[in-house]
Order: structure tokens, then sequence, then C-alpha cells
């Protein structure tokens, strides 16, 4: 009877707790978050990216992007000489002056300083031209009534031609960038090169990005685009080139370099 009515031991509900606390685990490891692939807008015109940003997309355009007043206008003379007959002379002046101001942006980089010195040169000759129009020197003006007197007529045919050879290399160049891009994380900066994948990557840590505008014609070309580049230290990291809308990025990127996340992990 003596032994019914002792009380339990005590180390047995002590036995018990312990095991209870040994018995649990530690909360199940987050899933690693699935990365989002770039979309089409994402890499030609970044519509919704204000705030906050988990990460932004860009990629390098070539060059031929900045014929696009050249497509234009040869599609657009070829129209309206085919349907209603305009003068092909005045055409042809239109298609050789657009061509004429694409290659320039092409050849040669005006930065700011160039640019305004370009601009000054341009007003200085037509006032000199003017003074001396005024003194009658006619040397200037029979120049430019020979310039003139070109007549750089096109056929319709031509115009079509043209125009379909330059927008078949501006697909292919306009195509290309979704297979090759950028992603800009918080921590971290990732090129990718498909079907590879992942074949850079660069640790934003120390590193420094800022906007270039090499030249004033392909800024305004191509609605603000220009090179972002990535340093560290002084040293030149990458140059991503032809960015097409580069200014409406760099809000964004600015906005999402300067956030500061801390992610705490809490132990049941």
């Amino acid at each position: 009877m003596a032994d019914s009515q002792n009380p339990p031991p005590a180390s047995s509900s002590t036995a018990t707790g312990q095991a209870t606390t040994t018995e649990q685990t530690n909360p199940a490891p987050r899933p690693p978050a699935v990365e989002r692939k770039p979309s089409v807008w994402d890499i030609y015109y970044p519509r919704n990216i204000t705030g906050h940003q988990d990460a932004i997309y860009l990629a390098s355009f070539p060059e031929i992007v900045f014929f696009w007043p050249t497509i234009l206008m040869f599609f657009t003379n070829a129209f309206l000489q085919g349907i209603f007959g305009v003068n092909t002379s005045l055409l042809g002046w239109f298609a050789v002056i657009v061509l004429f101001f694409n290659l320039v942006a092409l050849v040669q980089d005006f930065d700011q300083k160039k640019f305004i010195i370009l601009i000054l040169i341009v007003m200085t000759s037509f006032l000199a031209l003017w003074i001396l129009d005024l003194y009658g020197v006619s040397i200037f003006k029979r120049f430019a009534s020979w310039v003139f007197s070109f007549q750089p007529a096109f056929s319709t045919d031509a115009y079509f031609l043209m125009g379909s050879m330059f927008l078949i290399l501006f697909l292919w160049g306009i195509i290309y960038p979704l297979f090759d891009y950028w992603r800009l994380e918080q921590n971290e900066f990732i090129h990718y090169s498909q079907p590879v994948g992942k074949d850079m990557s660069i640790a934003r840590v120390g590193c420094s990005i800022y906007k270039e505008i090499p030249d004033i014609f392909e800024c305004i070309l191509t609605g603000g685009g220009g090179n972002l580049i990535i340093k560290r230290d002084n040293n030149i990291l990458a140059t991503i080139r032809n960015v097409p809308f580069l200014g409406k990025r760099m809000a964004a990127i600015e906005h999402m370099l300067s956030e500061t996340r801390v992610i705490i992990d809490k132990e049941a």
C-alpha cells in the first residue's frame, strides 16, 4: 500500500520534459525565391519602374537602333511617291539628309562640349554667310546653288528595298538583347547570355554606377539613352553600351541601391 501511495518519481516528469524539449525541431527553411525572367518590356521600355524594385533589367543594343529615322523615312517616301506621286527630288533630299545625320551619329561622338561647339560653329557660319551676302560676296551663294542643283531621286522600289534591308538589320539588332542582358540587384549585378545563363557576376560592395552620355545625337535617338558604367576603386568593371531609355531607369536604379534590407530569422 505504501508503494501504491507513493507519488511517481520526480525524475520521470523531468525526463519527459527533457524528451519533449529534444523533440522540438527548428522551422523548415524557406524555399529560395524563384527568379523572374525578364519580359520584353523590361528589356525595351520599362513601364512600371517606380517605387521598390527587386531587380532592374537592361541590355546593350547595337548601333543599328540609331537608324530608325532612316527606316521610317524610306518607307514614308515609298508610300508618298508610289501612292500620291510626290516630287521625287524633294523626297530624295529628305532621305539623303536623314541618312547623313544618322551616319554622323555613328561615325563621330558629340559629347556635351563638342555638341555646344558644333552648334556655335553652325550659327557662326550662317551669320558669316549672311554678312558676306550683304556685302555682295556671291561665291557662297553660287556654291549653295550648285549643291541644290542635284536631283537625288530614287525609285519607289529603291526606297522599299533599302527600307526593308535596314528594317531586317534593325529587327535583328533589337531581338538579340532578349538573349544577352543584365540583371541589377541590390547586392549583385549579373550578366546573362542565353542559352548559357549566368556568365558573369559582380558583387555590389564597393561599386559605383553612373550614366555616361558619349553622344548627344545617340542620346536623342534612344530616348535619353546612354552607357551604364560599373566601377570599383576607379577601375571599370563593366560598360553596358547603348541602353535605351536609360534616364528613365536611373532613378529606379539609384533608389534600389540606396535601400538597406535586414532579414531576421526567428528561431522557435
